[in-house]
């Protein structure tokens, strides 16, 4: 099983917005509202022509090439980039299916880190994960993030409010 990150295609449109009207999902990317397919398609045809630290985002497909088949089964954004204190929040999306659980979150997550330090000169990356999203703090904490801090009530899904945990990898500890 071969991993590999790559800038969105216009090809991508359908699963995007597949993936971003998933409602269930709403509560950890704050979204109110569904994406209609012309915004989605919008966003493909510019998302690679503008430069991130000018659009302060940048999104990257997650393929998997299996006996002979790449599949295209998640994403993974650098967000709210501040290029003048050099960092930048990072999350990911994996598909529900076969793929889970099989270190594809992990991979990526280590490509992202490479890319953002070497490539971006980012000093750190961060991400907000709700109390109850077991597998992602897992996932950031082994992946060399550190829990620095929580957020009390940040989040409210349905009737309840959920703390955030704060994660950081930061370049050189």
């Amino acid at each position: 099983m071969n991993l590999r990150l790559r800038a969105v295609e216009l090809s991508d449109a359908n699963l995007i917005y597949e993936w971003e009207n998933t409602y269930s999902l709403w509560g950890v990317s704050s979204t109110r509202a569904p994406f209609s397919r012309y915004a989605i398609e919008n966003y493909v045809q510019n998302a690679q022509n503008d430069d991130i630290f000018s659009v302060k985002q940048m999104r990257f497909m997650i393929d998997i090439e299996e006996g002979g088949r790449v599949y295209t089964i998640g994403c993974a954004d650098l967000y709210d980039l501040e290029p003048q204190h050099l960092r930048a929040g990072v999350g990911i999306y994996i598909a529900e299916g076969e793929f889970r659980r099989k270190n594809v979150a992990f991979n990526s997550l280590e490509w992202i880190w490479n890319y953002a330090k070497n490539i971006l000169n980012i000093h750190q990356l961060y991400a907000y994960i709700t109390e109850d999203n077991i597998p992602s703090s897992n996932l950031f904490l082994k992946a060399g993030y550190q829990k620095t801090a929580t957020l009390k009530n940040w989040m409210k899904k349905g009737d309840n409010y959920y703390d955030v945990f704060v994660y950081q990898k930061i370049s050189n500890q």
